[in-house]
C-alpha cells in the first residue's frame, strides 16, 4: 500500500521513499499541520496536475515526428532546462531553416531532421517546424512545460543510457557517432517512451 501511495512520487521527484514514509509518520503524529503535510500535499496536487495535463496533450494530436525534432532540437543544442516558450520558438526556427553545411550534414540522421526542397531551382534543406510551432502556439504555458520537461528526459536518459554527450550542432560528429544518435531518437524509442508518459 504503502509502494502505490509514494511511487508517483518517487518516480516523479526522485525523492526517497524512506523520506516520504518519515514524513508521513511526522504528520500523523504532530496535531497541527506542518511544513511536510503541506509539501507533501503540493507534491500530490503537482503529479495529479501533470497527469491530466498529459491526456490534454494527448489529444492535440502531437506526431512522433514532432516530438523527434523537439527532442533533436533539445539535444543538439545542449538544452538541460526548459527553454521560455518565446526563446523556445525563436530558437528552434532559426535551428530547423538555418542547418550547417558540411559532409555531417550528408548522414541519414541529419537528412531526418533536415529535408531537401527544391526553391528557385535550387535545393536546400529545411526541418518541419511550422507545424510544430503551430502546436506550440496552442498550448497553454503548463502545457509547454509539461510537453517540453518530458522531451528533456527523454534527452536526458539518451545521456544515461547511452552514455553520450552533444556539443552543439553536427559538425565535427563521427559517422559513429552520428549512427548512434540515430539509434537513439529511432521512430520506435520515441513512440514507446512518449506512449508511456501517455503523450502519445
Amino acid at each position: 500500500m504503502i509502494r502505490q501511495v509514494f511511487q508517483p512520487l518517487v518516480n516523479r521527484f526522485c525523492i526517497p521513499r524512506p523520506t516520504l514514509v518519515e514524513w508521513q509518520k511526522c504528520i500523523k503524529n504532530e496535531k497541527l499541520k506542518n511544513w511536510r503535510a503541506t509539501h507533501l500535499e503540493y507534491l500530490r496536487e503537482q503529479v495529479e496536475v501533470e497527469n491530466q495535463t498529459k491526456l490534454e496533450l494527448s489529444q492535440k494530436g502531437v506526431l512522433v515526428d514532432d516530438l523527434f525534432s523537439i527532442c533533436v532540437y533539445l539535444f543538439l543544442n545542449n538544452k538541460r532546462s526548459v527553454p521560455t516558450k518565446d526563446n523556445f520558438m525563436r530558437e528552434f526556427r532559426h535551428f530547423m531553416l538555418h542547418p550547417e553545411n558540411s559532409i555531417e550534414y550528408q548522414h541519414d540522421f541529419a537528412k531526418r531532421i533536415w529535408k531537401e526542397e527544391v526553391v528557385d531551382e535550387r535545393k536546400i534543406r529545411v526541418g518541419e517546424y511550422f507545424n510544430i510551432l503551430k502546436l506550440i502556439d496552442t498550448l497553454t504555458s503548463f502545457q509547454y512545460y509539461v510537453l517540453l520537461r518530458v522531451a528533456l528526459k527523454f534527452v536526458f536518459e539518451i545521456y544515461e543510457n547511452e552514455n553520450m554527450m552533444c556539443k552543439k550542432g553536427l559538425i565535427g560528429k563521427t559517422w559513429q557517432e552520428l549512427h548512434m544518435y540515430d539509434k537513439a531518437f529511432s521512430h520506435k524509442k520515441l513512440e514507446s517512451y512518449f506512449k508511456y508518459e501517455k503523450i502519445l
